[in-house]
């Protein structure tokens, strides 16, 4: 890992610990979803409040609450900040290419993602990759309205 990414990594993911953006219970949500990464026990409760605008949906709230290592909770705020007020199918699909660049074999693909590019590095610990992404697909089951417990494994 390079040591301007590895320092942006950093940076970030200490920002985001010490400060954890929206971080906290949702008054009346929409839609909610839990995640759990049994190998580690990151817990992650994604909160949602998602509007309308004409015909199409927007993440009119976002929230999360979690425990668990430093960079789960970087990632949910991260997620957070990047999804807010965003249209719904918008939001999914920058749910799916964060989802896709931690695949196996994936190229980084996170560059026009703002502050998550510096999660790119954490490829490099293949058993920290859960940690990024479960936030992400508990977003993912929120806005699906999905009641099962999303599960790492």
């Amino acid at each position: 890992m390079g040591e301007e990414l590895q320092s942006l990594y950093q940076r970030t993911v200490l920002e985001h610990c010490r400060s954890p953006r929206n971080f906290h219970a949702m008054d009346r949500p929409d839609r909610m979803a839990e995640g759990f990464n049994p190998l580690c026990g990151d817990k992650v409760t994604v909160y949602l409040r998602v509007g309308r605008e004409g015909r199409a949906a927007s993440i009119a709230g976002i929230s999360f609450e979690a425990t668990g290592c430093a960079i789960c909770l970087a990632s949910a705020s991260m997620m957070t900040e990047l999804l807010s007020g965003e249209d719904a199918r918008e939001a999914r699909q920058q749910a799916a290419k964060v989802l896709e660049a931690f695949k196996p074999g994936a190229e980084n693909g996170l560059a026009d993602l703002g502050e998550i590019v510096a999660l790119g590095s954490v490829r490099a610990y293949p058993s920290r990759i859960r940690c990024v992404t479960l936030p992400w697909r508990t977003f993912k089951a929120a806005l699906d309205r999905d009641a099962n417990t999303v599960s790492t494994e």
